[in-house]
């Protein structure tokens, strides 16, 4: 079975981000546990909790976004794509990359210039850890400019599959079809069964 040339070349970093993401959303939880545990059994508040939490979020999101676009994971409506002629749905492929591509660089392109203006500012948080801004930011950027950077590789190479005809267009850049999300949860349950026979 063919891979993705481009997915293969990406993945060790897109799947490090997203494991950041991960480990930032696990920290939230903890964090957030212990503060309630806390305020509860000895009336201490850990100061912060919201607004790191905030940070972890928005990071985790914008780290998020490449894995999910290498997974075909965006939300994509397939209803009328799935009855046309290849070809054809091929464009819409094509398309949709291309929309993709856009929004992460105009995401990328306002969250770079959110940052800027926090720096020229010396933007601080209004709580009282008085974080500075860019900091966060800049952490939320990197999330961003990967995404930015993956998507417009993705649909520049979409174009390409789209233009010489190639039908590996539909399988690396389409919407899933209902087969492939069914054999995915198939091999999903199957490496759950093997962990738990593996277990002692």
């Amino acid at each position: 079975m063919h891979v993705n040339p481009l997915e293969k070349l990406v993945a060790p970093i897109v799947r490090l981000f997203a494991l950041f993401g991960g480990y930032a959303i696990l920290g939230v939880a903890v964090f957030v546990s212990l503060e309630v545990i806390l305020r509860r059994t000895v009336g201490i508040s850990l100061q912060g909790a919201d607004e790191f939490g905030g940070y972890a979020l928005a990071a985790a999101a914008a780290f998020g976004f490449s894995y999910t676009l290498m997974l075909r994971g965006h939300t994509r409506i397939e209803l009328v794509t799935e009855r046309l002629p290849r070809r054809i749905a091929g464009f819409f492929d094509m398309a949709a990359m291309l929309a993709i591509a856009a929004m992460a660089l105009f995401l990328a392109w306002r969250g770079l210039a959110v940052m800027q203006e926090s720096i020229e500012f010396q933007s601080l948080s209004g709580t009282p850890s008085q974080t500075k801004l860019w900091v966060p930011q800049a952490v939320w950027l990197t999330g961003l400019i990967v995404f930015a950077l993956y998507a417009v590789a993705a649909a520049l190479h979409a174009c390409w599959l789209a233009v010489t005809g190639n039908p590996a267009l539909a399988k690396w850049y389409g919407a899933k079809t209902l087969e492939e999300e069914v054999l995915e949860e198939k091999q999903s349950v199957a490496q759950r069964a093997t962990m738990q026979e593996d277990k002692p």
